[in-house]
């Protein structure tokens, strides 16, 4: 409708009296401004919101042009392309789930031609290495000389989740104190070191353990009244020399160095005398000594049959064990290599730090092949006196 028209019909319903607040112009309404599309904004010019599990973001959407009128009437549904990366709700607020991508989409409830998306990218979250720990006893300890410590395996690299928990260890003097890449310490001489525990990540974190190694002056064995051993199998009995040969596991502990402890090897069958005893070769053999009482103790002592010096009655390697309830045994030392020269009448073997137990397992974890049983004549467990 031109403006010729307009006037010509205002002023006749002027004329007519049906006029009363004037007359409007259509032209403005039939050209009034929509919305011709809508995105998400704060995306960056890749459409892609970063973000770490469970972080937030809440969307927000632009509607174009800038000046449409009917912005207020839209209104908006959220989706998901995979919940497990993401999950949005019902505002358009993301919550990140798992490292991923998936996309977000906006969906105008009021017209069904409009919608935006996006890429939500959820990222690997890197956490830094805030602590290395060691239990307190490591922190300084007092050892002897030629004692292997699994350092390695008592330290914890905090937090868990940290995307590098590698630790770096070195000695301050090798000499006295080796120490692997793994952690495990070995003692060569008296003097003291310190085992330098350091992050790897570039965090910067490290941990230090003191440790101070010393000769040894003395040994100092425990009280055995009251203890008991019990075998693994049954012991051998020997007709021939039954003062030697007992027939009884307490032949471990009972001051006679003649007497023996004889168990026999794995795969092997004692028929010689009653009773016959066969040990299957994926059989354990050990003896369990009861002390009645946890005792504190830090080194064992083993001695051989020296009235026969044939080395394959002596047992090679041992491991050593430590309980309170004579069920759950926590290892102690293993893989312990036991002389068997024949010059050898004992073997003292010191633990890496004191022990708190009741109950004391030796387990027979090396021998000869030739040869069917392996002697023990006696045993004590004990504390070392450190030279000053």
């Amino acid at each position: 409708m031109n403006t010729a028209t307009k006037i010509m019909l205002c002023g006749g319903l002027l004329a007519l009296g049906f006029f009363t607040e004037g007359c409007s112009d259509d032209d403005n309404v039939n050209n009034a401004t929509v919305v011709t599309s809508m995105a998400f904004t704060e995306t960056g010019e890749n459409n892609v919101v970063s973000l770490y599990p469970g972080d937030t973001w809440t969307s927000n959407i632009t509607l174009l042009p800038e000046d449409a009128t009917d912005k207020d009437e839209y209104a908006y549904r959220y989706t998901s392309s995979d919940e497990s990366i993401f999950t949005v709700d019902e505002t358009g607020k993301v919550t990140a789930v798992s490292e991923g991508e998936a996309v977000l989409t906006a969906w105008s409830t009021n017209n069904t031609d409009m919608w935006a998306s996006c890429i939500i990218e959820v990222n690997k979250r890197i956490y830094s290495v805030t602590s290395i720990e060691i239990p307190e006893m490591y922190q300084s300890l007092t050892t002897a000389v030629g004692v292997d410590i699994n350092l390695g395996a008592e330290v914890t690299v905090l937090p868990e989740n940290a995307w590098n928990r590698d630790v770096t260890y070195s000695s301050s003097d090798p000499s006295v104190v080796y120490v692997d890449n793994y952690g495990k310490i070995t003692t060569k001489a008296a003097g003291d070191a310190t085992i330098t525990m350091m992050s790897e990540d570039g965090s910067g974190i490290t941990a230090t353990a003191e440790i101070h190694v010393r000769d040894i002056a003395g040994y100092t064995n425990l009280d055995r009244s009251g203890w008991t051993v019990t075998a693994s199998h049954e012991t051998v009995v020997d007709d021939k020399i039954p003062e030697t040969i007992l027939g009884t596991p307490e032949a471990l502990i009972d001051g006679n160095n003649s007497s023996c402890l004889t168990l026999v090897k794995p795969g092997k069958s004692w028929t010689a005398t009653e009773p016959n005893i066969s040990v299957a070769s994926d059989e354990e053999v050990y003896f369990i000594i009861d002390m009645s009482k946890e005792e504190e103790f830090d080194y064992f002592c083993l001695r051989h049959r020296t009235s026969n010096t044939t080395a394959n009655l002596r047992v090679n390697k041992v491991s050593i064990y430590g309980s309170n309830d004579g069920e759950t045994f926590v290892p102690i030392s293993t893989a312990i290599n036991i002389p068997t020269d024949s010059d050898v009448a004992e073997v003292k073997v010191p633990f890496a730090m004191k022990q708190h137990y009741r109950y004391f397992k030796m387990t027979y974890d090396g021998w000869s092949s030739s040869g069917t049983t392996m002697q023990i004549s006696e045993f004590n467990i004990g504390n070392v006196q450190f030279a000053e």
